[in-house]
C-alpha cells in the first residue's frame, strides 16, 4: 500500500509503507505530517494510521553542563557547544506535487467547470447550439489558465468570424467571386474548430499527466465526434477528484 504525504501544504510520494515506517523512526517524518492513501476517506495524521510505528526515536541524552575531567595525563576535552535543534527535513529526491494538495481541499490550480456532460448536451440541443459554443469557450478559458500559452481560445473565434463572413457572404448574392469563397470559407472554419479542440485535447493530458499527474488519456476518435461533451465527462470527473481525492 502506498501512501501520498502532506506537510505544510507541500504534497509527496507516494511511497511504500515499509518506506514511511521506516521515515518515521529514523524522524524524517513527523506523527504529526498528515497522510492518504486508496481507501481512506481524507487525511489523516500519520501517528493515527501508523499507530505504534509513528513513534518518534528516543532523542539522543543532552550533552554534560561542565566537560568531565580526564585522567592524568590526558588533553582536556573541548567544551561542549550547545547545537540548535535541526527541523525534520524531507526525504531526499522529494518532489513537491502542489495539485495533489487538492486532495485536502486545496492546491494552487483551480477546479475545472463542473456540468453533467448529459446537462450540457440537453441544454445545446435546447439553444440550437449556441449553449455548446458558450460551453466550450469555458472549457478553453479553463485550459488557459492551466497553460496560458495555449491558443484554444484564438483558433475558437476565429472559427466564428470564418463561420459569421461565410453566413453573410450567403446573403450578398451569387458573384462568382464570393461564391468561391462561400465554398472554401466552410473549410476554413472546420480546419480551425478542429484545430481548437485539439489544443484543448493536449493541454489537458500535458497538464493531467504532469503538473496533476492523474494518468488523463483522452481518445482522438471520442475527442473528434463528441470533443465538448467528452471533454466535459472527463473535466467532471477531476473536479470530484479536486474535492474528494477520489477518481472514478
Amino acid at each position: 500500500m502506498n501512501y501520498h504525504i502532506s506537510r505544510q501544504g507541500q504534497t509527496y510520494g507516494p511511497y511504500p509503507a515499509e518506506d514511511v515506517k521506516r521515515m518515521l523512526n529514523e524522524g524524517r517524518l513527523l506523527p504529526t505530517d498528515l497522510c492518504w492513501t486508496e481507501g481512506m476517506a481524507g487525511w489523516e495524521p500519520l501517528g493515527k494510521v501508523m499507530g505504534a510505528a509513528a513513534t518518534p526515536p528516543t532523542p539522543a541524552p543532552p550533552p554534560p553542563q561542565r566537560p568531565v575531567q580526564p585522567p592524568a595525563g590526558q588533553p582536556a576535552p573541548q567544551a561542549y557547544a550547545a547545537r540548535p535543534a535541526q527541523p525534520a527535513q524531507p526525504a531526499p529526491g522529494w518532489q513537491a506535487q502542489p495539485a495533489q494538495a487538492a486532495w485536502s481541499g486545496g492546491g494552487q490550480w483551480p477546479a475545472p467547470p463542473d456540468m453533467h456532460w448529459a446537462a450540457v448536451m440537453l441544454l445545446t440541443f435546447v439553444t440550437c447550439g449556441i449553449f455548446g459554443l458558450v460551453w466550450f469557450y469555458k472549457q478553453a478559458a479553463f485550459v488557459k489558465r492551466l497553460d496560458p500559452k495555449n491558443q484554444s481560445i484564438q483558433f475558437f473565434f476565429g472559427y466564428l468570424a470564418v463561420l459569421f463572413v461565410s453566413l453573410a457572404i450567403s446573403f450578398m448574392g451569387r458573384l462568382t467571386t464570393l461564391m468561391i469563397l462561400n465554398f472554401l470559407l466552410p473549410w476554413a472554419s472546420f480546419a480551425l474548430v478542429l484545430a481548437a479542440v485539439f489544443s484543448v485535447r493536449n493541454a489537458l493530458q500535458r497538464h493531467y499527466n504532469t503538473v496533476e499527474n492523474i494518468g488523463l488519456r483522452l481518445n482522438p476518435v471520442m475527442t473528434f465526434f463528441f470533443s465538448i461533451l467528452y471533454f466535459q465527462y472527463h473535466l467532471s470527473r477531476i473536479a470530484r477528484w479536486k474535492r474528494t481525492g477520489q477518481l472514478v
